[in-house]
């Protein structure tokens, strides 16, 4: 049909040809100028042809052309932190985001498993994934135990996943000298103070962390800190330190054995004992155990059988350890006591309280570190402090003196796994980099 056409445009009429040889030049040129109209035509018609060539005959082609699905791309989601307020719930937060009470219901459901909701409170984070477009909600988000817990809408309702948060585990040493107290010179040499905490209850069985350190002591701590993916940094545990208190020197190492870990001096000996060095931290010794002080309110010489800490009113006091409550409540110039039986022919008693702990009873187990009572000036007291003593077999002795045996001691191939990880944690306190290095959590 395309060639017919041109063809036509071309066609020369027959009374063009029969026209005489010799005629007019007037003539001449209109019939030039048609035929040139009619040229300039066919050119034009012609090059429109060409370019539509491909459109005309993609109508043809249509059933030899195979449809690839094209995955559409993922809509685009906001992260929305959330900090819980007092008063909030996790159904009223989710309300105020759009979701009515039974799909909000349906949604916490799906975390129960990973997360108790009656344990959220006030200050604790989650996020809201909000869809960008529309704002609907499209999941929420917890992190649980360094694993990420998101429940998400799907075309059957709420599903939850969780998945582990990639991290990298990293050391740092820390080394210092005491100038005032622990306290100060670790926080000035780069410690945090929940660190300076760890490290008084590694130590909590062998030094005072108030009257053992002298000025000039020596510090080295290998801690542990954690890079989360999402940017998150979280605290680690100390791996090794090494502490002088007076003219000792002690030190810790973290070893794991089969599936639990514990802290051991370089000998491999467990630095858990039966009892901790002091019932309180960071208290100082006001009176210590004498055959002959001066009573401070009688103004009298008598003995003073007992270890006075003198600390600020509400200080936590904590049990030596393990034992029965065999006594709670006044008595007469103790004021508020508790006396606690221990193994073997021990006790330990508390005086002074202003006030005790909750549901402590008589009769209750209680263990070392757990609060039993509050530095108060109860009974004969001219301030607050603790008034401690310590007895065995029914007769007060110093507690200070008394030299308490290890619990455990590590042996046979536990033991050769722990003097080689205790050869590379002494190398690294004394003479390591301070940087921030990789490692890996060492089971060796």
């Amino acid at each position: 049909m395309r060639h017919n056409f041109i063809h036509s445009l071309l066609k020369v009429e027959p009374s063009m040809i029969k026209q005489p040889f010799f005629v007019s030049r007037e003539s001449l040129k209109v019939k030039a100028c048609g035929l040139l109209q009619r040229c300039a035509a066919v050119a034009t018609v012609t090059f429109v042809l060409l370019l539509c060539a491909p459109f005309v005959n993609s109508t043809r082609q249509d059933s030899d052309v195979l449809h690839v699905a094209v995955e559409q791309p993922p809509k685009p989601q906001a992260r929305i932190g959330v900090e819980l307020r007092r008063g909030d719930t996790l159904a009223s937060v989710l309300k105020r985001f759009g979701i009515e009470p039974p799909s909000a219901h349906a949604m916490i459901e799906k975390v129960r498993p990973f997360v108790n909701p009656r344990k959220i409170r006030p200050g604790d984070n989650f996020h809201v994934v909000l869809n960008s477009e529309d704002r609907t909600v499209e999941a929420m988000e917890f992190v649980v135990d360094d694993n990420l817990v998101r429940v998400k809408a799907t075309n059957g309702g709420w599903a939850a996943e969780r998945h582990e948060i990639p991290f990298v585990q990293e050391t740092r040493v820390v080394r210092g000298t005491i100038r005032g107290s622990l306290y100060e010179s670790g926080i000035q040499a780069g410690l945090t103070p929940q660190h300076i905490l760890d490290l008084a209850r590694v130590f909590e069985y062998d030094i005072d962390f108030f009257s053992d350190f002298q000025p000039d002591n020596l510090f080295s701590v290998i801690i542990e800190e954690i890079r989360y993916e999402d940017g998150r940094s979280g605290r680690g545990r100390i791996l090794a330190a090494e502490l002088e208190a007076g003219r000792d020197v002690f030190n810790a190492y973290y070893f794991t054995g089969g599936d639990s870990g514990d802290y051991y001096n370089s000998k491999g000996e467990a630095l858990r004992r039966s009892f901790l060095r002091a019932p309180l931290s960071y208290a100082r010794i006001s009176s210590p155990f004498s055959r002959s002080r001066r009573h401070p309110i009688f103004r009298t010489l008598r003995p003073h059988l007992a270890i006075d800490y003198a600390a600020p009113a509400g200080t936590p006091v904590v049990a030596i350890g393990r034992g029965r409550v065999e006594f709670v409540g006044w008595r007469n110039g103790y004021g508020n006591v508790v006396d606690i039986r221990h193994a073997g022919p021990y006790l330990s008693r508390y005086a002074h309280f202003s006030r005790f702990a909750p549901k402590l009873r008589k009769g209750r187990t209680v263990n070392a570190g757990d609060v039993i009572g509050y530095v108060g000036q109860t009974g004969h007291a001219t301030g607050p402090h603790l008034h401690f003593e310590f007895l065995r077999g029914g007769r007060k002795i110093n507690f200070l003196d008394l030299r308490i045996p290890k619990n455990h001691q590590l042996t046979g191939q536990d033991l050769v796994r722990f003097h080689r990880l205790r050869d590379q944690r002494q190398a690294m306190l004394r003479h390591g980099d301070e940087r921030l290095v990789d490692n890996t959590r060492d089971r060796l």
